[in-house]
């Protein structure tokens, strides 16, 4: 199994495929939250805590093959990776530099195409990183005024790629597996400020009681001085 994972994000995961996360997440099970079941999650990563300004780049993805047959994918079929916004009354997130031309296919990708059949071929019990984010190409968490461990994103892959049976056809699931990792809120709150202990306030009453206490113990001392 084998799963690569750069910059906090998480590895891609296609059908039948198997991979690993690396510790920049934690793979848990998708009951932990109700999230996952909502955006039909197959396999759920704990992306941990984010605060505001932080980024995820340098996201990469190796396709690993563990079955006995060869495995196929089209280009056309496939849906890029994208970050759901989980609370968008209070959390901003963005693609940057822009959303556009945010991921690309790899070389090693490339030369698995085929000319003969148009598509891609993965080898039984083999491995390749097919898919990168571009380089200076990052998600980006622009705004964060959730509560400390709110879910505040959720970055999903849907990757769909199709086996080769054992009598040479083609197995058509066009159902996507989706990879999704949960992002929570980081914010920090402020510490709460206890108020400095003031002196009581005195008023008229209090002053002329203060005078005449001193005037007594004033004139006590200068008839002592005098004894």
């Amino acid at each position: 199994m084998i799963k690569k994972l750069l910059a906090s994000s998480i590895v891609i995961a296609l059908v039948s495929s198997v991979s690993t996360v690396s510790a920049a997440t934690t793979e848990i099970e998708c009951s932990t939250d109700s999230v996952f079941a909502e955006y039909s999650c197959n396999q759920c990563f704990d992306g941990w805590e984010k605060e505001t300004w932080s980024f995820l780049w340098l996201l990469t993805d190796i396709w690993s093959n563990d079955s006995a047959n060869d495995k196929v994918m089209y280009k056309e079929q496939q849906e890029m990776p994208e970050m759901i916004n989980l609370n968008t009354s209070k959390v901003e997130w963005s693609q940057t530099p822009d959303s556009k031309d945010f991921w690309e296919y790899t070389p090693e990708f490339e030369a698995l195409f085929s000319t003969e059949q148009d598509w891609y071929v993965l080898k039984a019990g083999q491995s390749v990183t097919w898919l990168k984010s571009k380089l200076s190409y990052a998600f980006k968490l622009d705004k964060n005024d959730a509560v400390k461990w709110e879910n505040i994103g959720l970055l999903i892959y849907p990757v769909l790629s199709h086996t080769i049976l054992d009598n040479g056809e083609l197995g058509m699931n066009n159902t996507p597996h989706n990879e999704c990792v949960l992002f929570k809120s980081a914010a920090w709150e402020a510490p709460k400020v206890t108020p400095p202990k003031t002196l009581p306030q005195t008023g008229p009453a209090e002053f002329f009681l203060l005078m005449i206490l001193a005037m007594i113990l004033g004139f006590g001392i200068v008839r002592f001085r005098n004894n």
